[in-house]
């Protein structure tokens, strides 16, 4: 590919077949090696269901006026702001096709760009953030790392992200557009509120959930200082990450996604696959708001709180850690049949593969597997109805 007539800097805006209608922006470091692999940083840009398609130009990308252009300018990687699609309200990442699109600009920008698909970013701001608390859980097995900013959820299992390092990015005073004086406009707490990403804070702690938390001194948007700064950090801590195919511990949560406005089937990440479900209901955690939903003062404000709840969905879903010594133990809820995916680095393939699922022993030798970029190896397991 002639990967070579990319100059760095912010491209002129190109469009996919399969979405005619939306925008993709680039911008190319001045480091840029068409010979070498780059880390790609995917960006869901904010805004509500009105925001023009040329949004992330205008807001971000716009090297005289936008937010994240002096962020990414010296960054190590391309960083890449499709329009959001279109939706009847402001979760325009969240609606079901989302994944398929991420998936196609992917493949768009690997046709123009040399990318490293072992370094590439997931994230999003505000009703990008959405987007990344429901598209992180569905697609974390193809990212290095995730990036929750100033976003928001409703129901899910942070446990999807096993595996993929997440940085969790909110200013404590969010919703607001001045911080530093009395607020002369409401705090919508269902909007951005911080309580999201504390609630999000707590259940990864809870669960093992390799992240990174940080709370700013600032408001909502890019341009404040305090975001800025956070915004760096982050781009500090995602560098550092390679895609693993193989951690120590992963999960399939199906259906999956934040609930907001819906959850979306979804079979398989990394080594794990879900082959057939059983009729039942799996908990979720849900975040319940407290105190007063608009905030006009700073007591308000500080009385803005949440609770977690849990919520039965049909569903299922299946965790795994892979414990060594060629065991693996699995917890499955409503699973009948799936099937394992192994690598000579995750277990000697050469012997019999111990599978403890719920406390029950099956054994099994590994199948030669062909075709699959991370994976040479299967184990099928069925558990019966």
């Amino acid at each position: 590919m002639n990967y070579a007539r990319y100059t760095p800097g912010v491209q002129k805006p190109f469009f996919i077949d399969r979405y005619p209608d939306y925008p993709v922006y680039l911008h190319i470091p001045g480091s840029y090696d068409p010979a070498t692999p780059v880390p790609l940083f995917f960006f869901m840009h904010g805004g509500d269901k009105n925001s023009p398609f040329e949004a992330p130009y205008r807001t971000y990308l716009d090297p005289e006026k936008g937010t994240l252009f002096p962020l990414v300018k010296d960054a190590p990687f391309v960083t890449v702001a499709p329009a959001a699609p279109t939706a009847k309200d402001g979760k325009r990442w969240n609606y079901p096709g989302s994944q398929e699109y991420i998936e196609a600009v992917i493949d768009a920008v690997r046709e123009r760009i040399n990318v490293d698909e072992d370094r590439m970013i997931l994230g999003g701001h505000s009703m990008g953030g959405f987007g990344s608390y429901h598209n992180g859980t569905l697609l974390a097995d193809r990212f290095a790392c995730v990036l929750l900013s100033a976003g928001a959820w409703l129901e899910t299992d942070f446990k999807a992200f096993l595996g993929t390092p997440v940085f969790i990015l909110h200013g404590r005073y969010d919703c607001g557009a001045n911080y530093r004086e009395t607020h002369v406009e409401p705090r919508h707490h269902d909007w951005c509120g911080v309580s999201f990403a504390r609630a999000a804070h707590e259940l990864m702690l809870r669960d093992k959930v390799a992240h990174v938390y940080f709370e700013h001194d600032g408001g909502h948007g890019l341009r404040w200082e305090p975001t800025q700064m956070a915004f760096l950090n982050f781009i500090e801590y995602a560098t550092r990450f390679k895609r693993d195919p193989y951690p120590k511990r992963c999960a399939v949560i199906s259906p999956g996604g934040s609930a907001d406005p819906t959850l979306e089937e979804h079979l398989s990440s990394r080594y794990l696959r879900i082959d057939k479900c059983l009729p039942g209901c799996v908990e979720l955690d849900k975040i319940v708001l407290t105190g007063p939903n608009i905030a006009w003062t700073v007591k308000e404000l500080n009385e803005q709180s949440y609770r977690l709840e849990k919520i039965a969905r049909p569903g299922a879903r299946l965790v795994a850690e892979n414990a060594g010594n060629n065991t693996f133990v699995c917890t499955a809820e409503n699973v009948a049949e799936f099937t394992v995916f192994l690598a000579p680095s995750m277990a000697d393939v050469t012997k019999d593969v111990v599978l403890m699922v719920n406390g029950r022993e099956y054994k099994a030798s590994p199948q030669v597997l062909e075709g699959h970029r991370d994976y040479n190896y299967q184990i099928s397991v069925s558990l019966g109805t």
